[in-house]
C-alpha cells in the first residue's frame, strides 16, 4: 500500500483544507493525475505520486489536515 499525504504547497504551509477530491474509492489513477483540490492560503491541485487503485479516502471534503498526514490510501499496480 501506498498513502498520498497533505503535501507542502508551499515552505511555511503548515495545514490545507480539502476542498474537493477529484477520485473515488475504486478509482484507476496514474502517477501525475490529480487527486484533490487543496486550499490553503491559494488555491491547489494535489497531484499523485502513484499508480494504481484508491482503496480508501481518510477524510472529508472541507476538512482540515495537517501536512504529511494520509489522506488516501493506493493499491500500487505491480
Amino acid at each position: 500500500m501506498a498513502y498520498i499525504t497533505m503535501a507542502a504547497m508551499y515552505p511555511t504551509m503548515t495545514s490545507g483544507k480539502v476542498d474537493e477530491f477529484l477520485v473515488e474509492i475504486g478509482d484507476t489513477i496514474k502517477k501525475g493525475m490529480p487527486v484533490a483540490e487543496i486550499v490553503a492560503e491559494g488555491y491547489f491541485t494535489l497531484i499523485s505520486e502513484y499508480t494504481g487503485t484508491i482503496k480508501e479516502i481518510y477524510v472529508g471534503e472541507g476538512e482540515y489536515v495537517e501536512v504529511d498526514t494520509p489522506i488516501i490510501e493506493i493499491e500500487e499496480e505491480e
